[in-house]
């Protein structure tokens, strides 16, 4: 009787300990860290994760497995029972045999050495594992809030260049037919001009709708009830950040979630699988009963008797049970285990095409941004001035006025997809990267739309 008494305290303890380890752990293992964010952008992501019904629901999941793991590391609930024993069925009566008892008995099962820890360690895991999905799930909702926001200040930026093409146009319209008025032109300029305008008009309904379409992807992703306006972007830093692909690369393999879920989740496994060969030995079922005797028909007091046993079990069909089991656990914890490896293998080269997507905009953001937008802006002015003394045709004065205003789009497009790759890129390094963030406004969003 000691020795299961001292083995159950151990059992207790290190359950104890083992509660406290995830106490800890459920506090400070997994920081609430987003990605970069400019203060109307982080208003957003604040937004969408504290309405998020889908993210309550994981992290209800956490709270339960955490619950439960308090649960598998303790003992299983005693048994308290009533009995009677040789009892004689012509008089079922309790003084006319010596033997009939009226039994209390207390039964307890004691798992074999351990194996209470497994359980406990395994429920711990899954519920790492499920904190990390949701770890993951925070991240990939702040990206996707992101990626929205930034569409929604390209889409708002070819809105106003589409309304200059289009004040612009209907300019150009009016001097066509000022000049072809006067017999200084030709009436094939004016036709073009009103094709030309039309089709700016036609974009203008396209951006529109896709602007509508983006504002009701952050209402959604938001979860707001009712809908209220959204301000695109304005005034965003350079993008001018620069970083380490490796940094970053290694910065991912400590710190993505997916990553640390699939270590838990191997971690797990292999609880269960030491746990699964465990059930090889038997556990314990200790008994005490304590048997009541009245006095017999002389009026002799008899004494009550106490009996104490041990039962355990046998793995008699252990090849159909416990070789299963542990062939079972054995083939999740090799799942998990190149689930992870696959994934450690790819981070590093997905982190690195993402980071030369980014240098790459950069650097056609800089020759939109220093050369094309000045060169065509050259142009335009170049070919008015010819125009005006008929030395260039209508349609190349006017494609070059409107070759600058696209070029200005397509900048504006880079700019947005850089910080959108960047979002991208800080999903899969587990939170905002560590980067050199000049404070410089956007000169382009600063730029005049007037006619060049």
């Amino acid at each position: 009787m000691k020795n299961p008494q001292a083995g159950g305290k151990k059992w207790r303890l290190a359950a104890a300990l083992t509660l406290l380890l995830l106490a800890g752990y459920s506090g400070a293992a997994w920081p609430a860290e987003m990605i970069w964010a400019p203060p109307a952008l982080e208003q957003l992501i604040d937004e969408a994760l504290e309405n998020n019904q889908s993210l309550r629901s994981r992290a209800a999941q956490v709270k339960s497995l955490e619950n439960r793991t308090r649960a598998a590391g303790a003992l299983p609930d005693p048994k308290l029972g009533f009995a009677v024993q040789s009892l004689p069925t012509d008089s079922f009566a309790f003084d006319q045999e010596p033997m009939t008892q009226k039994q209390i008995f207390l039964e307890q099962t004691v798992p074999w050495l351990s194996k209470l820890d497994l359980r406990s360690e395994t429920t711990a895991q899954s519920a790492r594992e499920k904190e990390a999905g949701l770890a993951a799930a925070r991240l990939e909702l702040a990206r996707d809030v992101a990626d929205a926001w930034y569409e929604l200040g390209y889409v708002a930026e070819s809105q106003r260049i589409n309304d200059a093409l289009i004040e612009l146009l209907e300019r150009i319209r009016r001097d066509a037919e000022s000049g072809y008025a006067v017999g200084e032109g030709l009436q094939q300029d004016i036709f073009q001009a009103e094709v030309e305008l039309s089709r700016r008009k036609d974009e203008a309904v396209r951006l529109e709708s896709r602007r509508s379409t983006i504002e009701d992807r952050l209402h959604e992703l938001t979860n707001r009830q009712a809908r209220k306006s959204i301000d695109p972007p304005s005034d965003l830093p350079e993008p001018d950040f620069s970083f380490s692909a490796e940094a970053l690369a290694e910065r991912a393999l400590a710190r993505n979630p997916d990553l640390k879920g699939l270590q838990a989740a191997i971690k797990g496994a292999a609880a269960e699988t030491r746990l699964a060969k465990k059930d090889y030995y038997p556990d314990f079922n200790i008994r005490l009963t304590y048997g009541q005797r009245d006095e017999d028909r002389t009026g002799r007091d008899l004494p009550d008797f106490f009996s104490a046993a041990v039962a355990m079990d046998i793995p008699l069909w252990h090849k159909s049970k416990q070789s299963r089991t542990v062939a079972a656990a054995t083939e999740n914890q090799r799942s998990a285990r190149n689930r992870y490896n696959d994934l450690k293998t790819r981070l590093p080269y997905s982190i690195s095409s993402l980071a030369a997507e980014i240098k790459d905009s950069r650097r056609r953001y800089q020759l939109y941004k220093n050369e094309l937008i000045p060169q065509a802006g050259q142009w335009a002015r170049s070919a008015l001035d010819a125009y005006e003394v008929d030395r260039v045709a209508f349609d190349t004065m006017i494609e070059a006025r409107i070759r600058v205003l696209k070029y200005r789009r397509e900048a504006s497009r880079l700019f947005y997809n850089i910080y959108q790759k960047r979002a991208e890129l800080e999903v899969w390094t587990g939170g905002a990267a560590q980067t050199e963030q000049q404070e410089t406004l956007h000169e382009f969003k600063g730029q005049s739309h007037d006619d060049p």
